[in-house]
């Protein structure tokens, strides 16, 4: 009995051990190779510009690989806020966390069906958020590499099992979009949501691979 509790707690250290060594092994880049600036700021008929990201969000973010940007197209507004590491995988943390840190309500939270350009179909998360009177629709979900997942863990294990293949490194990442819900008017904002990220679906794999 002691001799296969022992192989039993051997396996279990081998294991570990496994899955910790190509975490050691990938040293931090100060620089980021792939940069997700590079997304264009005309996307169809949506024009972007820049929004400023507080020095304290990249001090948190151990990053400044990211967009934080608003597109127009006539009077429809989206927001889209993109971060991309190819060997941080906290850098996609859940956006539940900043936003209850930072007086924001979530008032409800689902999962919707979305679809990408060339046809493509996710599931991602639906967020309605409220702080001083304004309500906000929130769609967001994940990427590691090729694969778009609205789990936050199903994200960093596809990332950490690429790594433990000793694989080319699968970057990690995290893809909002958000548009004001004005009176009666959530579908239209989540509407224009969609339209939007399909328009821009087209540039993620190249953006952030």
């Amino acid at each position: 009995m002691k001799n296969k509790q022992f192989i039993v707690t051997i396996a279990i250290l081998m294991l570990a051990l496994a899955v910790s060594i190509p975490f050691f092994l990938i040293v931090p880049k100060e620089k980021e190779e792939v940069l997700v600036s590079k997304f264009p700021m005309k996307v169809g008929e949506w024009q972007g510009r820049d929004l400023d990201v507080d020095k304290r969000a990249y001090e948190i973010l151990e990053t400044k690989n990211l967009i934080l940007r608003e597109y127009a197209r006539g009077a429809d507004k989206v927001y889209i806020y993109a971060i991309y590491s190819s060997d941080n995988r906290k850098v996609s943390h859940p956006p539940e966390v900043c936003f209850e840190g930072s007086g924001v309500t979530i008032i409800k939270k689902d999962k919707i069906p979305l679809e990408l350009a060339g046809g493509r179909k996710i599931v991602a998360n639906e967020l309605i958020v409220e702080k001083a009177g304004i309500n906000n629709i929130v769609i967001y979900w994940y990427k590691a590499g090729e694969y778009y997942v609205d789990n936050y863990l199903m994200q960093q294990l596809r990332v950490a099992f690429s790594r433990l293949q000793f694989k080319k490194v699968t970057g990690a990442a995290m893809i909002r979009f958000s548009a004001e819900v004005a009176p009666v008017e959530s579908a239209r904002a989540l509407e224009t949501i969609k339209v939007f990220a399909k328009d821009a679906s087209v540039y993620f794999d190249e953006i952030m691979p």
